[in-house]
């Protein structure tokens, strides 16, 4: 009897605790997937890339790069050939330039307008294809399409910066260097271009698996699998050397994310010592830092959370559960801890669709509809509560163990590397009982981490409103300019409509 009081009465913590992170209705995307109708998360078709543009004549290319150019724009998005060493330039198309006049006015304008200094460079836009490794066990050579954006006036000694982008889908067409590079309503570009603008060199990688999309030993990109998009961001590093040598730094490198971004940025961080690649900073934006298990303890409460008015949550699960699967199981095993009538329908929403437009609602109630009953069973219980699987139970622990690994902890010269965290009280994307699953994470790490708490901006918004501080902030920490001034408020700021601290939303645990 005590037992079921115990199990009843977490059941409806956890479902208080999910009305906090899933109940905004259907709509729970992350970064630009979240907020701009002209991305790919728009519908299901291709995102519209721009055609080829020739720099103006009077404009010559910087001097420095070390690839030339020529490739067409497809060619960044199929087979890459013979992959070579990690960071390699595989491919390189040539995309446009944006003097400083033009690149500013895109995010002034912008939905999640900037708000910072008078921007000092144009840049030069390009798209590349780099290699890198990917996540598999044993790890196998991998190669990810990404932005380069390198500023006509840039900044002596400048570190080499990666920015990782939010939530966009996990099939081909939802690339987020396929996004039209004038669009205004994309907090992507509210991100990368005051980069660029202050005079950083970028690269923004898609993360591996998006390039080649199906191609034997090319598994689609981990959702939020750390290793797997940690490698990815990392060898952005290299790569940016490679093609630019006299632009950056050899010995400093920032990564700036967003969102889903953020969680990439912070498994980049967790994976940077053992993959050889220094770290001089960390910056993200309402990072996606909570316990994965999230995804398994839905099915815990699945009736709570119906799909008619729950989809998006749904169609994220789907997303994190089958590419890991892909990734870590080997390809065609994404779809097995599916139910066998969803199967061919899931691997079609996957392969296709940047968002959930009805897709997933049209395949059952709940979200327990969609997987395998023993799937569901195996995790449910275990991820929503913490408890520990039956000595037996194999696919429990395989999964338990996955949640886990996606949300690594930062130890040794990872938790020295100084962190910017930026985030606003308006968010209900990733709302304060939420954020402060992340920000007690990072301090239970030892990270040297400082929240920067930005008064009625959401979870998009902040991106524009907080750029111009980590153009600041980055100079501080890479190239020895003063500090920016701190920030009035951080997550100790965040109160309860009742006035009281705001505190870490469990379960699932925050271990």
């Amino acid at each position: 009897m005590r037992f079921f009081f115990v199990v009843v009465s977490k059941r409806m913590r956890m479902a208080r605790y999910l009305g906090f992170f899933l109940g905004f209705g259907a709509f729970f995307a992350f970064g630009a997937c979240s907020s701009s109708s002209s991305t790919p998360g728009a519908d299901a078709g291709a995102a519209p890339m721009d055609a080829d543009v020739t720099a103006d004549s009077e404009v010559r290319d910087p001097t420095p790069l070390t690839t030339p150019c020529t490739d067409g724009a497809d060619a960044i998005y199929g087979d890459p050939g013979p992959l070579g060493e990690k960071g390699a330039i595989l491919k390189c198309h040539r995309e446009r330039y944006f003097t400083r006049e033009e690149l500013e006015a895109l995010v002034r304008g912008n939905t999640y307008a900037y708000e910072g200094k008078a921007f000092v460079s144009g840049a030069w836009v390009y798209r590349v294809v780099y290699t890198t490794e990917r996540g598999t066990v044993p790890p196998i050579p991998g190669f990810t399409s990404a932005l380069v954006l390198v500023p006509d006036a840039p900044v002596p000694f400048a570190p080499a910066v990666v920015a990782a982008h939010g939530t966009a889908g996990q099939a081909p067409n939802c690339a987020p260097t396929k996004y039209p590079l004038d669009d205004k309503k994309n907090p992507y570009f509210s991100m990368i271009y005051p980069l660029a603008g202050a005079g950083y060199p970028v690269v923004v990688p898609d993360y591996a698996g998006y390039a080649n999309y199906g191609a034997k030993d090319n598994p689609p990109s981990g959702y939020a699998a750390a290793e797997d998009v940690a490698k990815s961001t990392l060898d952005g590093v290299r790569a940016l050397r490679k093609l630019i040598p006299t632009l950056v730094s050899a010995d400093k490198a920032i990564v700036v994310g967003h969102s889903q971004g953020g969680h990439s940025a912070l498994s980049a961080l967790a994976n940077s010592e053992k993959y050889g690649v220094n770290l001089t900073g960390v910056v993200t934006y309402a990072p996606l830092w909570f316990n994965q298990a999230t995804w398994g303890a839905l099915f815990f409460v699945a009736n709570e959370y119906p799909l008619a008015t729950n989809e998006f949550p749904a169609a994220v699960g789907a997303w994190y559960h089958y590419s890991h699967a892909e990734l870590l199981d080997g390809p065609g095993r994404g779809v097995e801890i599916f139910a066998p009538s969803k199967r061919a329908a899931i691997k079609e929403f996957f392969d296709k669709s940047c968002s959930a437009n009805g897709q997933i609602a049209a395949l059952g109630s709940l979200a327990t509809d969609l997987y395998d009953p023993e799937f569901t069973k195996a995790v449910g219980v275990t991820a929503a509560l913490g408890a520990n699987c039956p000595d037996a139970d194999a696919l429990c622990k395989k999964w338990i163990a996955r949640y886990s690994a996606s949300r690594p902890k930062l130890t040794g010269t990872a938790a020295k590397v100084p962190q910017l965290v930026l985030y606003g009280t308006k968010d209900t994307t990733i709302p304060p009982e939420r954020a402060m699953c992340a920000f007690d994470r990072l301090k239970s790490d030892g990270a040297a981490y400082k929240v920067c708490l930005t008064k009625d901006q959401t979870h998009s918004g902040v991106v524009g409103a907080r750029a111009g501080y980590v153009n600041d902030w980055i100079a501080s920490v890479a190239l020895g300019k003063p500090s920016p001034e701190a920030c009035a408020e951080d997550e100790t700021a965040l109160k309860t409509d009742k006035g009281e601290a705001v505190k870490c939303a469990t379960p699932p645990p925050n271990d």
